[in-house]
């Protein structure tokens, strides 16, 4: 609000007066434009202000206006307080509206007084502001009460904070809500005293200055913590807000928060749990009878209790995890090329970075492929993905490790990213060689540059790679049971496991042999999840394709260079002296050839997506 300084009043004033007696209307008529300043050069001019006063009058209408500001103003606040905010920092027109060329405005104020430049007024751009100032704070929609000789009452109560989580530089953050209910009479809340505990460190370490706010937003009162502001009795501290004149009307309820200035800096000491409680009738206000009436008559029934914790920065965390889209364990056929060893790249894993209480930059990211088999195939060129589009490359070491440098993918607070990681393969041959993603060990920083070590690991599956071989492919798999005829006075069940494959043939032609004594596909049953250690009696079979294949051998097939057939293979046992269970068949190893060359594909073993799922035995 404005407040014209009393002296300048009475000169203005009479000035005015003046004219109008010695008859200078028009003068005075065209003065309606102008500033006090103004006004009072022509007065001077006009005779009316004796040259002796022009000093005086000049001072008193410069420092006559002066606002102070008590809430926070940002784009799209509206109100005299932005109007003379703009005038302050000499926005014009003064339109009242706080837009883009008063927040440009207010950024370089910021910056001349060494606040932070986010063009936000808050707490420290106000305190820059209301420097100076001898105006009174008035709060709108505040006052008093009117005087109707009705007596009411007064009751406060604890109610919620959103947050109970308070961090170091924090501003304007709840610590203490309560809920003031007037009956019969409407009643101002003049003051709240807070019981601030038997430590100074709350006040001296913690908190550094405490708020009013009413649940429009408006600050009715603020201290700054210090000696000064809080008293100690009993052993315990106390501060009292006072002041103002907030009025809740008669059979109604308002909720009032108290906020906190957090300082910058909080010693691990002094973090942790901090209690703030209302003292015993720490809320007083005035009836309709101008009766004191106070509330709660024990203080500790309004308290909350908030968390103080390093600022988020500080705490920022990233962690690592696998995806779970992950690429799965697979036998791969690098028939690529002019050789027919190579395979583009090809996929080796999936893995998440997540940004927690601060948005955080990944600056690099290093990984480690680890080698197995004894098959030729090598990795070359591997790629740092996200999606299909490739954010860095690099070349793989002797030792297996690869670096994606300055890569620098920001990721915001609470955000996840994910990346994959694909290589080039050369120099397959026939023999297998399996290549595994070992590790992937990100380089991250928070907001301010310091160094943030991730959590947690990403570890690809195992890729088993050569340049010649069948590609399979689970289509389907389903187990059912049924009843046979007694055996040896003993009732017996059959359980049958039946696995679609869909089987394509890269690099040259492969070829099955018929199935003998479970030995072209290898099946293992699993109970409880956990596989079997003795072995159960079984058969397996399946039927050569009618076409679409060259017969080999007795009941085999040979499935030609990028033909593709889908093949049901069926394992069928016999429950009987099983435990009582639930149990699983797994499709561990299927037996292959090139020429007459055996070759074995067991990538499966041990995985649960080619195990069916459960059923209850006996």
């Amino acid at each position: 609000m404005f407040k014209i300084n009393k002296i300048g009043a009475a000169v203005v004033g009479l000035g005015l007066a003046l004219a109008l007696i010695a008859g200078v209307a028009a003068p005075v008529a065209n003065a309606q434009a102008m500033n006090l300043s103004q006004l009072v050069d022509l007065f001077i001019s006009l005779g009316i202000i004796a040259p002796d006063k022009a000093a005086a009058a000049k001072a008193a209408v410069t420092s006559s206006a002066s606002v102070s500001y008590t809430r926070d103003l940002t784009v799209g606040s509206t109100g005299a307080d932005v109007t003379s905010l703009q005038n302050m920092l000499g926005v014009s027109p003064a339109t009242g509206y706080f837009g883009a060329i008063t927040k440009a405005a207010v950024q370089s104020y910021q910056a001349s007084k060494g606040v932070p430049a986010t063009g936000y007024v808050g707490p420290l751009t106000r305190a820059e502001l209301n420097k100076g100032s001898s105006t009174t704070v008035v709060t709108p929609g505040v006052g008093t009460v009117v005087n109707t000789g009705i007596e009411g009452t007064l009751t406060v109560n604890k109610a919620a904070v959103s947050n109970t989580t308070a961090y170091e530089g924090d501003s304007m953050r709840s610590i203490l809500a309560f809920k003031v209910e007037a009956k019969v009479s409407d009643i101002a809340v003049q003051r709240v005293k807070l019981d601030l505990g038997a430590s100074t460190a709350v006040y001296t370490k913690v908190y550094q200055a405490l708020y009013l706010v009413d649940d429009a937003g408006r600050v009715l009162a603020q201290a700054d913590l210090n000696s000064n502001t809080v008293v100690r009795d009993g052993g315990r501290y106390y501060l009292t807000l006072g002041g103002f004149s907030y009025i809740v009307p008669r059979n109604s309820s308002k909720v009032l928060t108290v906020k906190a200035d957090i300082y910058g800096s909080v010693k691990t000491d002094d973090q942790g749990n901090r209690t703030i409680t209302l003292a015993d009738k720490g809320v007083r206000g005035v009836d309709g009878a101008g009766i004191d009436q106070y509330s709660p008559s024990t203080g500790s029934s309004v308290s909350q209790t908030i968390s103080i914790s390093p600022s988020l920065i500080d705490s920022a965390s990233a962690t690592l995890t696998i995806n779970s889209s992950n690429f799965k364990k697979a036998e791969v056929i690098a028939s690529e090329g002019s050789q027919d060893n190579e395979l583009d790249r090809l996929p080796l894993v999936a893995f998440d970075i997540k940004a927690s209480k601060d948005n955080l930059l990944v600056t690099d990211i290093a990984i480690a492929i680890t080698k197995g088999g004894t098959g030729n195939a090598t990795t070359s060129t591997v790629y740092l993905m996200d999606g299909s589009n490739v954010i860095a490359t690099d070349s793989v070491n002797a030792d297996g490790t690869a670096s994606f440098d300055d890569i620098d993918v920001s990721i915001a607070k609470d955000a996840t990213k994910t990346f994959s990681v694909r290589a080039d393969i050369r120099q397959a041959n026939g023999t297998v060689a399996t290549f595994t993603v070992a590790s992937v060990t990100p380089s991250i920083e928070n907001s301010v540059g310091d160094t943030v070590v991730a959590s947690g690991t990403a570890v690809g599956e195992t890729m088993y790679v050569r340049n010649v071989g069948p590609q399979f492919t689970l289509v389907s798999k389903t187990i059912n049971k049924s009843q046979s005829a007694e055996i040896a006075n003993s009732s017996t069940t059959t359980v049958k496991a039946t696995f679609d494959l869909r089987i394509k043939a890269l690099g040259g032609a492969v070829s099955f042999d018929g199935q003998s004594a479970s030995t072209t596909f290898g099946f293992r049953i699993y109970k409880g999840g956990t596989l079997l250690g003795t072995s159960v009696a079984s058969s397996t079979s399946f039927s050569a394709p009618s076409t679409g294949v060259l017969a080999y051998g007795a009941n085999g097939f040979t499935l030609q260079e990028e033909r593709e057939i889908t093949l049901p293979v069926e394992t069928v046992f016999i429950g009987n002296g099983l435990d009582l269970g639930s149990y699983a068949v797994g499709l561990e190893s299927v037996t292959w050839k090139t020429g007459s060359t055996d070759a074995v594909s067991n990538f499966m073993a041990g995985n649960v997506d080619w195990r069916t799922s459960t059923i209850q035995l006996p």
